[in-house]
């Protein structure tokens, strides 16, 4: 039986895809019936155009190009909220203290990004802390974490298990770029201080959400070490 909340992070990819977005909007609405559950958005495809689209009218400034994607990760939120409503709290959740306050009333609430500099991931971990959940599951864009980055090396390992403390090291010593790995060693700090296990799982492939929420392991763990 779930005592604690679970963290959702939805890379912004899934919003690219209708019928694969109406497939997690349908489970979404299933467990939120029987537990509470906050959801981070990705930015997606809006966030890549708009940010290109920036640059092209010569913006410079990464607090700018990163502000643009939190509102896009927030549009991808609220289009999740109308499709999940009454179920999800109505609005998009903007900081940790009004996430708190809204999952002791709602089972569902849905958010996107918080501030510049900071990956998705990141924010889901943070979010985890704050509403005290053990529990993160990762739907990425990458099907597992490995060794090192698979586009450049041939003999990069599948990591079915990993410590985040190992991760750290892996993203220090630079053999996973930032884009790949999809998350900061703050948030492996933050996830090895308050014990959050996270379940990394390819967004393409939707059942294994309900996986890993079963404790199996459809992608790579994370363990809190």
């Amino acid at each position: 039986m779930q005592t604690k909340p679970i963290v959702i992070k939805l890379t912004g990819k899934v919003f690219e895809e209708l019928k694969l977005l109406a497939r997690y909007i349908g489970d979404l609405e299933k467990l939120a019936k029987n537990g509470k559950y906050v959801v981070v958005t990705g930015g997606g495809g809006i966030a890549r155009k708009y940010i290109s689209m920036a640059k092209e009218l010569g913006v410079k400034s990464n607090y700018w190009l990163d502000h643009i994607g939190i509102q896009a990760s927030r549009l991808n939120a609220l289009l999740l909220i109308s499709a999940l409503y009454p179920y999800a709290y109505p609005k998009v959740v903007e900081t940790l203290e009004e996430a708190v306050n809204a999952i002791t009333n709602y089972n569902l609430v849905v958010m996107g990004g918080l501030i510049p500099g900071q990956s998705t991931v990141a924010v889901a971990v943070e979010v985890a802390e704050a509403v005290g959940a053990d529990t993160l599951v990762d739907i990425a864009a990458i099907d597992y974490v490995y060794d090192k980055d698979p586009k450049v090396y041939r003999d990069a390992q599948r990591l079915y298990t990993i410590n985040a403390s190992e991760l750290a090291m892996l993203l220090e010593q630079k053999k996973l770029p930032g884009e790949y790995a999809l998350i900061d060693t703050r948030a492996l700090e933050l996830a090895i201080r308050s014990r959050i296990k996270i379940y990394v799982t390819y967004y393409k492939v939707p059942e294994n959400l309900i996986k890993a929420l079963r404790g199996e392991n459809p992608g790579t763990i994370i363990y809190p070490r």
